[in-house]
């Protein structure tokens, strides 16, 4: 039986705590801590660099994989997620803060990356690779990428914005249109662009599937994050009758394919490059095996994979809100504990070691991160309003 709603009662934006106080308290947050950040890197500054970088590329991946959740619900002409999708599309329009936050590791280049170096010249290696692997183009190319999401998440957001002032449902047609080549710039853009930023942190080594790697770690990131955003608004009295346990259910399906895909593309290019064990491919997995970091990867394969497997399998599991609530923090962190694997080997290779300049930096961008979602969520509905689909949506259940 469909559900007799009356829309017009759940278009007000954001109001209390979430609107007034909590977008103040997170920019002071914010901007605290990475205060607390910049008197550490007076200290070491090589490894500030490492830390911020890592703390961006999880806040990073949480927004491009909004991105790809609103480009391919679009593409897919999907009905049960628009109710979702106003809150995805917010995550993805954080891209604009990102870019002003990528700004400093312009300036940390030469603490992160060994192929910015004069030294680099003398090495017959990276001296092959000159041609990709220069400042110049790497600047062009960052500029480039974020052009691209940047343009591509303003024609979505603002379309969508439109669309609930004019109800033109002309507008969820030529959205459809966008999403065929937005797809793939998408795909092109931040492939290339986790090549850069995070695979020539170790310059000797190369894997054809980083990319994908890295998008299956944005996907679980950002329906993780989706999820527990209207978890958070479930708890502060919006959306209780609309967004229910169905729309849930399928987010945690998601989820949970997603990391099971995460595995496939980790083990992958794990078992590819140990069979194959080809100096040059080997490099990476020697230094993020060493010491103490083969510990975090035994931790990521038991909590990033076999738990979430075993646990979050079941239909019932879920379905059971505070658990799904549980699995998508657990979620997230193991997305940082990955991520911090992948990268921090690069300054600390002799094990696993988190300081107070880690932290700070987390908790900094954090802060920023918060302030920029919900600033941007309490401007607009929190729902596509006069989205065509949204009754389907809205009478959306499993089978």
């Amino acid at each position: 039986m469909s559900k007799d709603i009356s829309i017009d009662q759940h278009q007000s934006r954001l109001t209390g705590f979430l609107a007034d106080r909590l977008p103040k308290i997170s920019l002071i947050i914010g901007l605290a801590f990475l205060a607390l950040s910049l008197l550490f890197s007076w200290k070491n500054i090589h490894h500030f660099s490492y830390s911020y970088l890592t703390s961006f590329m999880f806040y990073f991946v949480i927004s491009m994989g909004a991105l790809f959740f609103v480009i391919i619900q679009h593409l897919t002409r999907a009905g049960w997620s628009v109710l979702l999708r106003r809150v995805a599309e917010v995550l993805m329009s954080n891209l604009w803060v990102l870019a002003l936050l990528f700004i400093p590791v312009l300036f940390m280049l030469p603490h992160l990356f060994h192929w910015t170096l004069a030294e680099a010249a003398h090495d017959h290696i990276l001296k092959g690779k000159s041609g990709y692997l220069n400042i110049p183009f790497f600047l062009i190319r960052a500029g480039i990428f974020f052009g691209a999401w940047l343009l591509i998440s303003r024609l979505f957001f603002k379309s969508s914005l439109k669309q609930d002032e004019t109800g033109d449902h002309s507008i969820t047609l030529s959205l459809q249109k966008a999403a065929t080549w937005a797809v793939a710039v998408f795909a092109l853009s931040q492939t290339f662009a986790y090549v850069d930023w995070v695979m020539s942190l170790t310059p000797h080594w190369y894997s054809t599937i980083f990319g994908v790697y890295f998008f299956a770690v944005s996907a679980v990131a950002s329906l993780s994050t989706i999820s527990l955003i209207f978890m958070i608004l479930r708890r502060f009295g919006f959306l209780k009758d609309l967004v229910t346990v169905e729309h849930f259910h399928d987010l945690g399906k998601f989820m949970y394919g997603f990391n099971i895909f995460w595995t496939y593309i980790a083990f992958s290019q794990y078992f590819l490059i140990w069979y194959s064990n080809i100096p040059e491919e080997t490099a990476f997995f020697h230094q993020h095996f060493n010491g103490s970091w083969n510990t975090v990867a035994i931790v990521l394969a038991v909590g990033h994979f076999a738990i979430p497997f075993i646990t979050f399998m079941s239909r019932h599991a879920r379905r059971n809100l505070p658990f799904h609530c549980c699995m998508t923090i657990w979620f997230l962190i193991m997305t940082y504990v990955d991520i911090f694997w992948i990268i921090m080997p690069n300054i600390t290779p002799d094990g696993f070691s988190i300081n107070l300049t880690d932290i700070s930096t987390f908790l900094g961008l954090g802060g920023i991160f918060v302030w920029a979602f919900f600033s941007r969520l309490k401007s607009v509905n929190i729902i596509p309003i006069k989205d065509p689909r949204l009754p389907e949506s809205i009478n959306f259940h499993n089978v």
